[in-house]
């Protein structure tokens, strides 16, 4: 993977001052799953279940000066888990992916049709952890794709959109706290117009904290 110097130049759709400082400040390291889920087992790497990652997908910005903006979709109201809610595309990693990015990757391509040629991976921020317990490492990459332009997997995903990334930077979510299993969690959500992300999406982008 490039470095921020060689990157950007060859990303004319997406002028630095369209990105959260973050994003530009990234550095492109693809990490693998072997190493990430490697455990104290006599030298050899473990998973206890399969880790997942998912896809930040930043797109060009609408007009000029504008601020780039996140893709997202919303559930299809069909899926046994999370329906109907607002998401990264993502999920769990396959055993024929070598690190988060190719996960990552391979789950845009499968909801949404867009062809691993077209992303630019950028690098991938620290995980959160799931209701599961288990790590989801979000991939922050960069395509000069449009909703209009992708093919939705209809059996997963109802709508695909997009929200300009201010919309969702630090200090635009609201703190809630709910009670799962006799345990009160923190979370948040971020009004948009096609909804209100909550859940997992929340929580990795009040992680991120973009601004």
């Amino acid at each position: 993977m490039c470095p921020p110097a060689e990157l950007w130049p060859r990303l004319e759709a997406f002028p630095l001052e369209s990105l959260p400082r973050q994003v530009v400040g990234l550095k492109g390291d693809v990490v693998s799953w072997a190493k990430l889920t490697q455990v104290n087992t006599g030298g050899a790497a473990a998973r206890s279940k399969r880790p997942s990652a998912v896809m930040m997908l930043f797109v060009p910005p609408q007009a000029p000066g504008s601020p780039a903006e996140l893709l997202f979709t919303k559930r299809s109201v069909h899926l046994r888990s999370h329906r109907g809610q607002i998401s990264f595309a993502g999920g769990r990693s396959d055993p024929q992916d070598l690190s988060p990015a190719a996960t990552a990757i391979r789950e845009l391509q499968e909801e949404l049709g867009v062809a691993p040629e077209a992303v630019t991976i950028v690098g991938t921020l620290p995980p959160v952890t799931a209701l599961d317990r288990q790590p989801v490492y979000p991939v922050v990459a960069m395509a000069a794709v449009r909703p209009d332009d992708l093919v939705m997997a209809v059996a997963e995903v109802e709508a695909v959109f997009t929200v300009p990334w201010p919309a969702l930077a630090r200090g635009q979510g609201h703190g809630f706290s709910f009670n799962i299993f006799g345990n009160w969690r923190l979370a948040h959500s971020y009004p948009v117009p096609a909804g209100n992300i909550w859940g997992l999406t929340a929580h990795i982008l009040h992680s991120a904290s973009l601004e």
